[in-house]
């Protein structure tokens, strides 16, 4: 098997609004956390961004040893409306690991987009 002579094109699309794509919004709030930014902070500040993109609604929600404490929780905020149970709801939702200098941590992202 030869691979060697072939050709690959690689189309770079960008992104409109990047801030309405959960799996951006969840690889910026690993980011954050992984300069120790306080968790609330972290994800109040996306919210905000994703509130600039135009959303109807977000929830963020993160698991783990937050902060470094000794007993691992679960926080999270919503911002908006996300019906997670209905069905015809145009919702993107993402689920992100980050490993920290603690240990792992993980991300859940919901965005409810307007299109109807």
């Amino acid at each position: 098997m030869n691979y060697v002579n072939r050709k690959l094109n690689i189309a770079i699309t960008r992104i409109a609004n990047a801030y309405r794509d959960p799996n951006i919004l969840a690889e910026f709030i690993a980011g954050q956390l992984k300069n120790r930014v306080s968790f609330r902070k972290a994800m109040k500040k996306a919210i905000e961004l994703t509130e600039l993109a135009g959303t109807k609604g977000v929830q963020v929600q993160i698991a783990g040893r937050i902060d470094g404490k000794e007993i691992a929780r679960v926080e999270w905020i919503r911002e908006g409306r996300v019906p997670l149970q209905t069905i015809r709801a145009k919702i993107d939702y993402c689920s992100y690991t980050v490993r920290t200098i603690y240990g792992v941590l993980g991300i859940k992202v919901w965005i409810f987009l307007n299109k109807e």
